[in-house]
């Protein structure tokens, strides 16, 4: 067996040596071998990541490791697990592994005997993989600074042994035009900045990358995405993944150009199931290893969050370390975040606390269709200003791992998909602008709305809006048939009178402030938030969506009590939607006071809050009428 630390340059090796021993049915020695070898923050630290590094800069046939969500399931493959091989001269034969690698290969004086009976045809899954829409910027740069650098070149090692040194080149050169792929208009100051040494500018590179998007659609859900898609091909618990699953893939890199379909006339093609299929869903399930490469796992860990200042594993002793820290601090953690969200929101302390209640809301469960813990925010009464609904998002991307912009304009909704369709001419799931991971905040701008005419498909997309909203879920179009996926996305509307849109809790905004230029309104924030507050308010607002919230008897019986009290003296002062709103406040408020279960007092702030709030509406909405 190689030695100890080819596991990670030629990890192949090691899997021929570990089938060679146990045999190719053992679907747990390799899982064993390499869980061993990755152990502890360091050692996952060496590893190379997809997400932040050219692929030009990875080593072929190496072990790699990729942050995604999961955005398409295709069919299960099939390969040949086991093939034998025939010496040339000497007639010897011997039997190699296909799990792990595209192509079946051999040495240059052995040729593949694919009539062998030794054969075994086996199957692993393919997932088609992106990155997760929406992550924040600091969240990309969190994981970057963690990994070690490792720019060693792909031609320290072939890809495979035919490929010639102009096909090297132009990997690299596809790699580096695949990386700045992205839909997004770059706006007038960033037109003239240079962002290499050759001078080119943002815009030269958003129109290579949108040459490059036009040979080859990489379903990103969100168009401003420029980081790279991947093909994933799993061999163990294929059923414990599904669609918009975030993961962390760690397996062998594969970029051999033979697996190339995007040719219709490439020679090398030899997939017997050709007849079967169309241009076009060749085309999506086998694009250029150069734009999108693949990657066979050997381990896989689903995310519960993707806060690089915090392990993954909640239960880790580093992350109740970190729990306990930020408890201890809790009142004067929370009390300058509420500050510094006053400050945003044009001094309304009320639209503070409620905005920070929705920054925490999480669907943790769902009785019969009814989800459970969500907190869709409308705060009415916003400015009509292009800056101050994108200051507002840009708040929000520094605290929170994931989030969207979404400006409701009449030509965005006539034109947009928001819900995912199934395309049967390529075999695949085109993606949506709602196609979003967990736990994703979609901050969506009603200000931008103009008068106009929706057409069918602005209906369709405002509708699909709503749907989310109510029940949290998006319904994906497979032409046959129609399909609700679930989905817990914390939905922030801004708008000038009350939303269109559905909503859970609605407060209009009452400024008590009135800047001239918002940029510098929000520029005064930047001194408080400074990088180490910045850490401790993205590890609050993570950990307290994580926390175990529970009622004990005792408030049980209080708060019961209080229902009935105030339903005697007047039935219509506390609907029944009023009580389950307030529940869903006061577990806000205790998760917000890194607590797990409320108490008396926290009980009556969420009414006096909701007595305020309803007030203030009223009181606001009559003003504006007259």
């Amino acid at each position: 067996m190689p030695g100890v630390e080819d596991w990670m340059n030629n990890p192949l090796s090691i899997i021929q040596s570990l089938i060679d021993q146990y045999g190719i049915s053992d679907k747990t020695c390799i899982k064993n071998y390499f869980q061993k070898k990755i152990q502890g923050k360091d050692m996952l630290a060496c590893i190379p990541s997809l997400n932040d590094q050219p692929l030009h800069n990875l080593r072929p046939n190496s072990v790699v490791k990729y942050r995604c969500m999961i955005q398409d399931m295709y069919d299960p493959e099939f390969y040949l697990g086991l093939y034998e091989v025939k010496d040339i001269k000497t007639q010897e034969t011997h039997r190699l592994s296909g799990k792990y690698k595209d192509v079946a290969d051999s040495q240059s004086h052995q040729e593949i005997d694919v009539d062998s009976p030794a054969n075994v045809t086996m199957d692993r899954q393919t997932l088609y993989c992106v990155p997760i829409p929406g992550e924040s910027d600091w969240v990309k740069e969190g994981y970057a600074s963690q990994n070690v650098r490792d720019t060693a070149s792909t031609s320290s090692q072939a890809v495979r042994r035919k490929r010639s040194l102009d096909e090297e080149d132009m990997v690299g050169e596809e790699s580096r035009k695949a990386s700045n792929v992205g839909c997004s208009e770059p706006s007038a100051d960033e037109e003239m900045i240079p962002v290499n040494g050759d001078g080119e500018s943002k815009k030269e590179t958003s129109n290579m990358g949108s040459l490059v998007a036009a040979c080859l659609d990489l379903n990103f859900p969100l168009p401003e995405e420029a980081g790279p898609a991947c093909l994933v091909k799993i061999y163990d618990d294929i059923d414990s993944f599904k669609v918009n699953d975030t993961v962390e893939f760690i397996g062998v890199l594969s970029v051999d150009p033979a697996m190339a379909q995007f040719n219709e006339n490439n020679s090398e093609t030899t997939d017997v199931h050709l007849e079967f299929e169309t241009e076009a869903e060749r085309h999506a399930h086998a694009p250029p290893p150069s734009l999108v490469p693949r990657l066979h796992a050997f381990l896989s860990s689903k995310l519960v969050h993707n806060n690089p200042h915090l392990p993954a594993v909640i239960t880790d002793p580093e992350c109740v370390q970190a729990l306990q820290t930020v408890q201890s601090e809790i009142c004067s953690l929370r009390s300058e975040l509420l500050s510094i969200l006053q400050h945003a929101l044009l001094g309304d302390s009320l639209a503070a606390e409620y905005l920070l209640c929705h920054l925490i809301s999480n669907v943790y469960a769902r009785a019969e269709i009814m989800p459970l813990g969500k907190m869709c925010f409308n705060l009415s009464g916003c400015p009509n200003s292009r800056h101050y609904s994108r200051l507002i998002h840009r708040l929000v991307s520094g605290l929170v791992t994931k989030s969207h912009l979404l400006p409701i304009t009449i030509d965005l909704m006539n034109s947009a998909k928001l819900s995912p369709f199934k395309d049967y001419n390529a075999n695949r799931l085109k993606t949506g602008l709602l196609q979003l991971s967990d736990s994703t905040h979609l901050v969506v701008d009603e200000t931008a709305l103009e008068a106009g005419q929706l057409n069918s498909d602005g209906v369709k997309n405002i509708t699909a809006l709503g749907h989310l909203i109510r029940w949290c879920k998006v319904e994906y179009d497979f032409s046959f048939h129609k399909q609700e996926f679930p989905a817990n996305i914390n939905v922030l509307v801004l708008s000038e009178g009350e939303s269109m849109l559905p909503k859970d809790c609605q407060v209009k905004l009452d400024p008590r402030m009135t800047p001239q230029d918002f940029p510098t309104h929000f520029a005064q924030l930047d001194v408080r938030l400074t990088p180490e507050a910045l850490v401790k308010f993205r590890q609050f607002l993570t950990l307290a969506k994580q926390l175990e919230y529970t009622m004990t008897s005792d408030i049980q019986k209080f708060i019961q009590e209080d229902f009935v009290t105030i339903r005697k003296d007047n039935p219509k002062a506390m609907t029944v939607d009023d009580f389950h709103g307030l529940l869903n406040l006061v577990r806000l408020l205790t998760l917000s006071n890194c607590q797990i279960c409320p108490t008396p007092e926290l009980w009556k702030r969420a009414k006096t809050m909701e007595q305020l709030r309803k007030q203030r509406n009223r009181s606001l909405s009559r003003e504006s009428s007259t």
